[in-house]
């Protein structure tokens, strides 16, 4: 495999058209069934504010069911890829329909969180369905899955990078191609789901994403590098709180081992902070711009509550079997908390927020150059280079750095 050959190339933009075709209907059904479910039911019955509670509860009682009855789907993230890289595939075989329906009715039903995760199973059995009808060594056939994984990464958060960061961010020593030739597949693939990604989503009715190139004219402080640090610091503390919380539900969860019951107490706790505010449904993704444009009509109390109990549903919905992924919410989390962070300064606040989403971020997902290709398009373009040196600040392991450098020094 020391050389690609155009057969393979021509497989990998197949399998990336492919991937951007099955991401595009996907993401349409979810928001087709959200629509129906938060909007036009509601609109049909009368005024009913206990209604996130029974959509919660409903929701719940069908997770609970696709818990008991058929499994533990969808899988994470982290099971997913665990499974790609100990078998070379995802499994497709009596999963991928189960695989489906416990993403629809996660999403649909108001969980707070991203799809990256169900997207990583469907298309993964699907890739993996289509490479074992194309006559291929088994070398080839588990990096074409690998690529689509990549190509997933790229088009749910539309950026043609992050399968290049993510292949960046990997231990690279069991890999079966060329790092060089690897990174020129990933960005191919990644180009060729999003161009088919955006055409298909142009000819459905889909919401804007947050996700763009943006240069606007930007207001700069010399008061913004004085609280650089700062605002990295405590950046990274608010991602240590989301991944602790993750851990402290998972304990406080674990004497129950009814798994409707679970479903059932994720439902009510999505419900209930839905009645609070709808900022606390769904990924995050669409309402990020809603509340950027509006953040002054927000009180300090609103804002401070979202950053702090947005996470605290994340790890409700995680650890009750409403599964799926982190970064969408985080990314929404660390954003609001960001303003709450800096409300009290008198300056343009812009730069210190995109910071302090950039530590946060880095912490939570791990991996700072795939961090940084999804913070490129949400943040303008200016701070780009400072999101960089942010999530290597904070992926840096500093214990063993100082350990080191002291014992040089010494």
């Amino acid at each position: 495999m020391k050389k690609l050959s155009l057969i393979y190339i021509f497989y990998t933009i197949l399998i990336g058209a492919f991937v951007g075709v099955v991401a595009a209907l996907f993401i349409a059904l979810i928001e087709f069934s959200i629509h129906i479910i938060w909007q036009e039911v509601p609109a049909i019955l009368p005024d009913f504010s206990f209604y996130p509670v029974i959509v919660g509860l409903v929701g719940g009682l069908l997770v609970g069911l696709i818990q008991t009855k058929v499994g533990a789907f969808p899988y994470t993230l982290h099971e997913n890829m665990a499974e790609i890289k100990k078998t070379g595939r995802v499994e497709y075989k009596n999963r991928l329909l189960f695989t489906i329906l416990a993403a629809w009715v996660v999403l649909s039903f108001g969980a707070s969180l991203g799809p990256e995760a169900a997207l990583v199973g469907i298309i993964g059995g699907l890739v993996t369905w289509l490479v074992d009808h194309i006559k291929m060594d088994i070398q080839r056939k588990e990096t074409l899955v690998n690529l689509g994984i990549l190509g997933m990464l790229s088009v749910v958060f539309l950026a043609p990078f992050n399968g290049i960061a993510e292949d960046l961010d990997q231990d690279y020593q069991n890999q079966k191609l060329p790092r060089w030739s690897k990174l020129c597949l990933s960005l191919l693939v990644s180009l060729s789901g999003l161009a088919t990604f955006i055409l298909v989503k142009g000819l459905l009715p889909l919401e804007k994403g947050v996700f763009s190139i943006r240069v606007p004219e930007i207001s700069w402080s010399w008061l913004n590098l004085a609280y650089f640090l700062p605002i990295i610091i405590l950046g990274s503390l608010f991602g240590i709180y989301f991944l602790f919380l993750q851990k402290a539900v998972q304990k406080l969860f674990q004497p129950i081992q009814n798994k409707i019951l679970l479903a059932l107490i994720g439902g009510v706790c999505i419900g209930l902070l839905g009645m609070v505010s709808h900022y606390f449904l769904f990924s995050g993704e669409h309402q990020l711009i809603e509340i950027t444009k509006e953040i002054g009509d927000y009180s300090f109390w609103l804002l401070l509550a979202l950053g702090l109990f947005k996470p605290l549903l994340v790890a409700i919905c995680l650890n009750t079997g409403w599964k799926g992924g982190m970064i969408f919410p985080a990314v929404f989390a660390s954003g609001v908390m960001g303003y709450v962070t800096t409300w009290a300064l008198d300056m343009h606040v812009g730069f210190l927020v995109t910071v302090f989403v950039a530590a946060s971020c880095t912490k939570v997902v791990g991996r700072p150059f795939l961090t940084s290709s999804i913070l490129l398009f949400v943040f303008p373009l200016q701070f780009f280079p400072f999101i960089l040196i942010t999530a290597f600040l904070v992926s840096l392991d500093w214990k063993n750095w100082l350990t080191k450098n002291l014992l040089k020094s010494s």
